[in-house]
């Protein structure tokens, strides 16, 4: 830590921080576009200028260095004009067509032209209008509405390891395009509209979906693989519309993939609302009797799957199963890649595709042998019962057993199963999951479950409580 000024009062600041960030930290705001914390250092957009005690020029704050006894001015005349210059420039061909710009309400153009503009323009000329342009399989390029802050350019060459987008032409004809022929096609498309502080770089997926003040928002975590990117979920009339990036700073957090993104049809559609026997609609009333008999008459139950459930969730299940049942045994690991250390298959996406394998393997909810090794015992009839949590049942089924599928969705093996329960999807619910590096991480309910929907602990828990009751009811009769 050093001591800086700041406005003439002293602050104890990070050294290790970039400026704008460390001040930030002590609550002083210091306007910016072109700077990110996760990208190089560029100073093109000239919004974060400030003056520096000694230095006669007014400076950029992102390259400014933070040392001891350095002293800043972040609200002077002549620093509020400069920003206010800086506002005019990028205003002068900017599009006034927020009330139809997918990024109204969050746009840092928005802001910084409320907090630092001046409110009027002097340029009388017409307006350049170049037209916007499919840059990728879900990306499109506003060219008028785009300041040339460099970002997305940098993001792409710093983080994706690609080289897609470039700065053509100079001056007044600057613009940001396709430095190939072939369109975008990476993961990270959506971290390029996030990226962006306008709305130059829109994804078709979202466009025109929404305004953003209609959204309730909730914080969680991605469903979409091990790494457990921090999001904000945004739910509007009980469906779910989009993920949007939620920082974590002290995790290095700052983006999200496409894959974990856009993965949320599911939680709209085809939801699995009520119990099934043999793919025909019951009652809980009468299915989970039938359950609890095949459970407690069973040699041997087996429970796999559950790498998509939290924590307290999987405690719950372990829990109440081995209270009712004959030396059950555990298996979240469905696939290869969760009995090892996920590989990177980009900068943020993993091989492992479920948001709590670690957390399911510091719960204990895995077995001594492996996934394989329990289907073979169960088509050896050696496991009589076998409940399937959120994944589908493995191709190679041939035990006489039952087959027991907790699902948020209607699939092909809710419908071949011997029974069927619906659950809820971790987005109507709290809890935690743990991600790689063994970090717990906590989400909160976002959407509102219908009446009655149970979470996979909660059937659990009513299996118990129906197994106890009966076993109650049998002793008062004796």
């Amino acid at each position: 830590m050093v001591t800086i000024k700041i406005d003439g009062k002293e602050y104890k600041v990070d050294e290790k921080k970039n400026l704008i960030d460390a001040v930030k930290e002590v609550g002083t705001d210091i306007p910016y576009f072109c700077y990110h914390p996760s990208l190089s250092i560029v100073g093109m957009c000239r919004m974060c200028l400030i003056e520096i005690e000694g230095v006669p020029k007014i400076q950029a704050a992102c390259n400014t260095q933070v040392k001891e006894g350095l002293s800043i001015i972040t609200k002077s005349k002549r620093v509020i004009e400069a920003r206010e210059g800086t506002m005019e420039f990028l205003l002068a061909n900017h599009p006034l067509d927020c009330p139809v710009c997918d990024k109204a309400g969050e746009c840092d153009l928005q802001d910084n032209a409320f907090s630092a503009g001046k409110g009027v323009s002097r340029f009388e000329f017409e307006k350049r209008n170049i037209p916007q342009e499919e840059i990728g399989n879900n990306l499109m390029i506003n060219h008028n509405r785009c300041i040339v802050c460099f970002r997305c350019v940098r993001f792409e060459q710093e983080l994706v390891g690609e080289y897609n987008l470039g700065l053509f032409e100079r001056g007044y004809h600057s613009i940001i395009g396709l430095a190939k022929e072939e369109p975008i096609a990476h993961n990270y498309q959506g971290a390029l509209s996030d990226i962006c502080p306008t709305g130059a770089l829109l994804n078709h997926k979202t466009l025109f979906k929404s305004r953003v003040w209609w959204y309730k928002t909730a914080k969680s975590v991605c469903h979409g693989c091990s790494t457990g990117c921090n999001i904000e979920t945004n739910v509007r009339d009980g469906k779910m519309y989009r993920y949007m990036t939620r920082e974590n700073p002290a995790e290095g957090m700052y983006f999200l993939c496409d894959k974990g993104r856009f993965d949320l049809d599911w939680m709209n559609e085809n939801r699995l609302f009520a119990y099934y026997e043999k793919g025909v609609p019951g009652e809980s009333v009468t299915i989970i009797p039938k359950i609890v008999n095949k459970v407690k008459n069973a040699k041997r139950v087996a429970v796999v799957g559950g790498a998509h459930e939290s924590n307290e969730n999987l405690k719950l299940i372990k829990t109440n199963i081995q209270a009712i049942a004959k030396d059950p045994v555990f298996e979240a690991r469905i696939i290869e890649s969760q009995y090892k250390a996920p590989e990177q298959i980009d900068f943020l996406l993993t091989t492992d595709p479920h948001p709590n394998t670690k957390g399911a393997i510091d719960s204990g909810f895995v077995s001594s042998s492996n996934f394989t090794s329990i289907i073979k015992d169960f088509n050896e009839n050696m496991i009589d019962v076998l409940f399937v949590i959120k994944e589908d049942i493995p191709a190679n089924i041939t035990g006489k057993g039952t087959v027991v599928v907790l699902h948020t969705n209607i699939t092909a093996s809710t419908k071949d199963a011997d029974f069927a329960v619906p659950i809820k999807c971790f987005a109507e619910q709290s809890g935690t999951f743990t991600n790689k590096k063994g970090l717990k991480q906590n989400f909160e309910t976002a959407m509102n479950p219908i009446q009655g929907l149970p979470s996979s602990g909660d059937f659990f828990t009513r299996l118990k409580q129906e197994a106890t009751k009966k076993e109650e009811f049998a002793i008062g009769n004796h």
